[in-house]
């Protein structure tokens, strides 16, 4: 993937950054993500419990670290992605765009952003330079897998904020080859 050209959005979505106040719009993706692309992988109580802790205020903390990018769509957050240095932190779009290329474009837009955000702060922030980790959901590995990510291994997490503990794919990309 490190070597493609960058692919348009799917047709008449643009993306730009997250705007303080979308922070309920970004919970409504993340939780139709979670409901309607990771059911078949996680038990019914995780699924419910998922989004425990989290609302509008957690996301609004989120947008205002100033590295999401929101995918629209006549007016409407549709995916977004979020990114700290060298870590592509979250990535979900909505269920009836799942299959589109919107995840594909996302995914672009959020290792260009980790991968830069680390090479300057590499000494800052500890990160290696050339790679790009994240955990991925076991429903998301295998689109991960698709764009060169490899996995490092599997291991249970709990979001800090609340939910039961989830199956998730440790996996790294090299930006630098």
């Amino acid at each position: 993937m490190a070597a493609d050209a960058p692919q348009a959005a799917p047709r008449g979505i643009k993306i730009r950054p997250a705007r303080p106040g979308e922070g309920q719009v970004l919970y409504d993706v993340t939780q139709a993500a979670i409901t309607g692309l990771a059911a078949a992988h996680y038990t019914p109580a995780q699924i419910a419990q998922w989004m425990s802790g989290r609302d509008a205020a957690h996301y609004e903390q989120v947008i205002a670290g100033g590295a999401v990018r929101v995918a629209v769509r006549a007016g409407l957050v549709c995916g977004f992605v979020d990114t700290a240095p060298g870590v592509l932190t979250r990535l979900f779009v909505r269920p009836d765009m799942a299959g589109q290329g919107l995840g594909r474009r996302l995914l672009q837009i959020g290792l260009a952003n980790a991968a830069q955000n680390a090479a300057q702060d590499v000494a800052q922030y500890g990160v290696e330079y050339g790679v790009v980790r994240l955990e991925a959901t076991l429903n998301a590995a295998p689109f991960y897998a698709r764009h060169g990510f490899v996995e490092q291994n599997r291991a249970m997490y709990r979001h800090p904020l609340g939910g039961l503990p989830v199956e998730v794919v440790h996996m790294v990309f090299h930006t630098a080859k």
